[in-house]
């Protein structure tokens, strides 16, 4: 949202049963501008509207980006948020249940823990947290693994990296293949990482959204009605595409997969096309915006896959000297963009090339064969964990 007259700039997401009536006004009133009391009896400067509203309700599709903005600005954003939800790791362990066999929460600190998730039947822990994050926490976890051992609980160790979007993306199939692995083993899971509020309940509403056939929106509303947290959800949605991808071969049938911005950046002044694959076979090239100063760009909805293009600016064929580039079969040099990429146990965590391009994933509701691929995708993953080391085979 922004307000008239300032520069500043941002976004906000929120479930909607956190609403007061006056919130709900605001959405119903979202076209229009809405005064709200700052104080009494003073009107503040009106809001502009809000760009977009996304639930299963409606249908209209939600666009997830993540790496496309500085890290240091996404971990003082992060600092900005923090308000009711919060990690104080003073008040020790915290859990929820999700399911009979499923539980989730933040880090085991003490010896005392084990006991107490002993007693709750637990019999094998998932986790999710680094050494070096449990050596910065003050973490015993020789002592930790010793405890497990002492009373019987089977203790996985996976890291992800936290407030990484990318590497969770990245490795939660082959978290939802060792959950998937342990509980057919009967055993009942803590699912747990640092502060038991992003990779951990991530982990186990993609496992819900994969294995039980639940759309991401339901997943996602039922573990944080039972453990508050906040999930990092793009990364569920990159990851389901990732996975779906795995099974298609190339061949995607169904409506697109990702909303992409192509950027060119010239001279004020210029006429802009572009002009690729996806553009019936390199014809009808899209006249691009002019967004001020050297900037322009063309907003596409693509499918999964690889794409060639290429810019005509004043009549001219060029390609982009700040997006990747690649020789075709000719030994023409086009610029070239991968959209999504596909999931595996083996995830070779490089992050993606520099590009002036912009890609989200469009989250939206699956199609049946969508659903159909999800279900093959994720069981694919699952027999790719061996059930005695629980590692990929």
């Amino acid at each position: 949202m922004s307000s008239e007259g300032s520069s500043n700039t941002g976004f906000a997401m929120f479930s909607t049963k956190y609403l007061a009536p006056q919130g709900r006004k605001l959405l119903d009133c979202q076209n229009g501008h809405t005064q709200l009391l700052s104080r009494k009896n003073v009107l503040s400067q009106p809001m502009n509207h809000l760009v977009c509203v996304f639930s299963e309700e409606e249908s209209g599709d939600g666009e997830w980006a993540h790496g496309s903005f500085p890290l240091e600005e996404y971990l003082k954003a992060l600092d900005r948020s923090k308000g009711e939800l919060y990690y104080n790791h003073s008040l020790g362990m915290r859990y929820s249940k999700i399911t009979e066999q499923i539980y989730v929460g933040s880090c085991i600190q003490k010896e005392a823990d084990v006991e107490t998730l002993s007693k709750a039947g637990i019999t094998a822990v998932l986790n999710f947290q680094s050494g070096t994050e449990a050596e910065n926490w003050g973490i015993d976890y020789k002592s930790i693994n010793e405890s497990c051992q002492k009373f019987n609980l089977l203790m996985i160790n996976y890291p992800i990296r936290d407030s990484d979007s990318f590497d969770m993306r990245k490795k939660l199939p082959f978290c939802v293949g060792l959950l998937l692995r342990l509980l057919k083993k009967n055993h009942r899971v803590f699912v747990t990482c640092t502060t038991g509020l992003n990779r951990s309940p991530a982990s186990v509403i993609a496992y819900l959204h994969w294995m039980t056939d639940t759309s991401l929106h339901a997943a996602y509303n039922f573990v944080n009605g039972l453990h508050l947290c906040r999930p990092d959800r793009p990364a569920v949605a990159w990851a389901t595409r990732d996975l779906i991808a795995m099974v298609e071969n190339g061949k995607h049938d169904g409506p697109p997969t990702h909303a992409v911005t192509f950027v060119w950046n010239g001279q004020e002044g210029e006429d802009v096309l572009l002009v690729g694959d996806f553009t019936g076979n390199w014809k009808d090239p899209i006249k691009a915006t002019h967004k001020g100063g050297s900037r322009y760009e063309v907003e596409i909805r693509l499918t999964q896959g690889k794409y060639y293009y290429k810019y005509i600016v004043n009549g001219q064929w060029r390609h982009s000297t700040i997006s990747p580039t690649e020789r075709d079969d000719k030994g023409n040099v086009n610029n070239i963009i991968i959209v999504g990429d596909t999931a595996s146990v083996r995830p070779s965590i490089q992050q993606p090339m520099k590009d002036a391009n912009v890609v989200k994933v469009i989250e939206r509701p699956l199609t049946e064969n969508e659903r159909f691929m999800l279900a093959k995708a994720a069981r694919c993953i699952a027999f790719s964990v061996c059930p005695i080391r629980l590692c990929p085979k």
